[in-house]
């Protein structure tokens, strides 16, 4: 739960240093933005079904990776955090000058009310098998294979299905707010 607790701070803060930044950086943040777009832009002309299965599988592959690489003593979890964080935060920032906060917040936080928990769920184990690691290399009794399953049995029972369920609403709910 410490884990949870601490990479959720760093979530918001890189969130907020995102949004930061591209107050401050418009031209950059715009380049920035469009560059992020253009790199997702192949799922604008696909099934609404597969839309669903690219977010899904997209965001649980990632999830998963940066799970099991936090056995690097920690690291990619937090970086993925971070990343993601700042990324929200510029494209929170870019996007409402065009349509205004209150719409780019109900686009977010439908799906990203269990995107989110789901993603800091993953790196909290990550970062758990990080410390464990630690632990292990400063000569402490640390079964490394047993903090693996369980951190893959949280991963199956929690973010898989809450991933799930925020791929259906960013596919099904979230284009239905953005007409709005």
């Amino acid at each position: 739960m410490k884990e949870f607790m601490v990479l959720l701070a760093i979530f918001l803060l890189s969130t907020y240093i995102g949004y930061q930044w591209a107050e401050k950086n418009s031209g950059q943040a715009e380049v920035f933005i469009e560059q992020i777009f253009k790199s997702v832009s192949f799922v604008k002309g696909l099934p609404h079904v597969l839309i669903f299965v690219v977010i899904f599988i997209n965001n649980a592959v990632k999830s998963f990776i940066s799970m099991i690489m936090g056995l690097a003593f920690g690291v990619v979890p937090i970086l993925f955090v971070v990343m993601n964080g700042f990324i929200i935060g510029a494209v929170s920032a870019v996007v409402s000058k065009k349509v205004g906060l209150l719409k780019v917040l109900l686009m977010l936080i439908p799906h990203g009310i269990l995107e989110i928990p789901a993603v800091l769920i993953a790196c909290s184990c990550g970062l758990k098998l990080g410390v464990a690691v630690l632990n292990r290399v400063r000569g402490r009794s640390v079964n490394i294979k047993l903090e693996i399953k369980r951190s893959v049995e949280v991963y199956l029972r929690y973010v898989v299905p809450m991933l799930l369920v925020a791929a259906f609403i960013e596919t099904y709910v979230t284009p239905l707010i953005s007409q709005i």
